[in-house]
């Protein structure tokens, strides 16, 4: 983190880890958690994967973004007159992280995505479709929908002791299909979050977020015969800004 700001001994920069922030600006943190929800980004720049001793933080594998059409069944997707709607296709992530650091943590983990076309996506919950991706993947999954069921709305933290390892997957709404290119953010592996005070009372944050970038050829009009290609991944800092009262 040492080369994101130049201005690291001015007072009004420091580096906080989760667990102080919680204490100190715990608003400001929550909004943060909700903006990556949302999909919602500042600006970005490109930043060094350091390994920085005494920062908790969560190592993650990937596969390839894989689709699934899911039909309508008793409890969701029915129509007014209670018949089951047509298939529905969303795009899913499979991914593992695994809490190599030494150091128990929470984590505020989350992950948005965008297409070349402009079209934004977000991890949702959706029981019935982590329960049919579960069934193609042959074992379970711990998704978003896990982690309400668990914590509510309100709490979106993983409390992650050393050594933890889980298999997830992220769950996306069906995916544009003349998109070329695929970025996916992921964002809360680092507890490590550099925090500005602004002149007027507000905040700047700034947290380090993983991203993947995905190509995906094929003919726009047979989207199910397609399959994404990794192409990199990078680590940028993610500013968003918190204006003061």
């Amino acid at each position: 983190m040492n080369k994101m700001n130049g201005r690291r001994d001015s007072m009004k920069h420091r580096r906080l880890d989760g667990a102080l922030l919680l204490l100190r600006f715990g608003g400001a943190l929550l909004l943060l958690v909700l903006v990556g929800i949302l999909g919602i980004l500042g600006g970005s720049t490109p930043v060094a994967a350091q390994d920085d001793p005494g920062i908790a933080r969560l190592e993650m594998k990937f596969e390839r973004p894989r689709q699934i059409t899911v039909f309508g069944g008793q409890g969701h997707d029915l129509r007014a007159d209670g018949v089951p709607g047509s298939g529905r296709t969303y795009w899913y992530l499979p991914y593992t992280i695994e809490n190599k650091s030494g150091l128990d943590a929470t984590f505020h983990v989350s992950l948005t995505a965008s297409s070349d076309k402009n079209r934004r996506y977000c991890d949702i919950a959706l029981p019935w479709v982590e329960k049919a991706v579960e069934r193609r993947e042959r074992k379970p999954l711990f998704s978003r929908v896990d982690m309400f069921k668990k914590h509510g709305a309100g709490e979106l933290g993983l409390n992650f002791p050393a050594g933890e390892k889980r298999e997830c997957v992220a769950l996306f709404n069906a995916i544009d299909p003349e998109a070329d290119f695929i970025v996916i953010d992921v964002h809360g592996l680092v507890d490590d979050i550099e925090v500005e005070e602004l002149p007027d009372n507000g905040l700047r944050l700034t947290e380090r977020v993983l991203r993947l970038e995905f190509h995906r050829p094929g003919d726009e009009f047979y989207t199910s015969m397609d399959s994404f290609q990794f192409e990199k991944k990078t680590w940028v800092a993610v500013t968003h800004e918190f204006p003061g009262s």
